[in-house]
């Protein structure tokens, strides 16, 4: 299958119009391939980084949306009389019919393209909200995977639920929506147990908490205008995942180097017409 390498394969298919790309991702008259395209985003990230004019994808992924993530999850779970939180990964396979790999571009449309995203928004918040009256706010974050770089979303969700009522069940016809309208997600892929211990959708009652230092709260108390509560481990996780902050690795000698199936996700990224991170009306903004 030479077409899934990436020092061949192209980030977009033939039939995509380059004047949709950032300049630098293609040559005049095709894309760039995922190789090239990888080399022209760390360039490019790097001198972004080192200007004063310009804010790197890194800076904002690591100054803006990875503590708003943070922010918002303490501040539910100061507001929320009874905190649930729940994440929904959704996915796709990254070959064709054929056994050929699909080119980054079009699995990105795949995943985020059409109605699909909207259909799946509108499923959870009739079973949560317009079914059940719960009160609860999400953030979306599209990240690739470690293996086959094919991108994925993760939904996280905060719920006010203090009788713990909130099921894996409940959020099932979300992922339903993702499976029926998505191309090359299929079932078996997003196995998940039914009591919502693991796998495509989680359900925390009492959400686990992420290890911070004496250090980090002290940081959080000066930052935050919400109190210094651990943050969730499926927040911190999720914020994690945002898609440029691999590279602030790459740039810095003591991190080891992310993998370029990471840094092909930045390229992505950076070339894709959809938003990797989408946050509901009640997330809140940083002062």
């Amino acid at each position: 299958m030479n077409s899934s390498n990436s020092d061949s394969l192209r980030l977009t298919p033939s039939s995509v119009d380059v004047d949709d790309l950032p300049d630098p991702l293609h040559d005049g008259t095709r894309s760039l391939t995922v190789d090239e395209a990888r080399e022209t985003y760390l360039r490019i990230e790097r001198a972004s980084w080192k200007s004063d004019d310009r804010t790197s994808k890194y800076t904002r992924h690591q100054k803006v949306l990875y503590p708003r993530i943070l922010e918002s999850d303490r501040r539910f779970q100061e507001q929320y009389e009874g905190l649930t939180t729940a994440k929904l990964t959704r996915g796709l396979s990254p070959f064709d019919e054929s056994g050929e790999r699909l080119t980054p571009w079009e699995l990105d449309a795949m995943l985020n393209g059409g109605e699909i995203r909207r259909s799946v928004r509108e499923a959870i918040n009739y079973h949560l909200s317009e079914k059940r009256d719960f009160d609860f706010e999400s953030v979306g974050v599209t990240s690739v995977t470690q293996t086959s770089g094919a991108p994925r979303e993760y939904i996280y969700l905060w719920i006010d639920d203090p009788d713990n009522k909130v099921s894996a069940e409940w959020l099932s016809p979300a992922l339903d929506k993702h499976i029926d309208r998505c191309a090359k997600a299929f079932e078996e892929d997003h196995a998940y147990h039914k009591n919502g211990s693991a796998g495509a959708i989680t359900v925390r009652h009492s959400p686990p908490l992420a290890s911070h230092s004496k250090d980090d709260f002290w940081k959080i108390q000066e930052d935050s205008e919400e109190p210094s509560y651990a943050n969730t481990a499926g927040a911190k996780f999720v914020a994690s995942q945002l898609v440029h902050l691999p590279v602030g690795d790459y740039h810095n000698s003591k991190r080891s180097n992310p993998s370029d199936t990471l840094l092909n996700g930045g390229a992505l990224a950076w070339a894709s017409p959809y938003h990797w991170f989408r946050a509901s009306g009640g997330v809140p903004d940083l002062p």
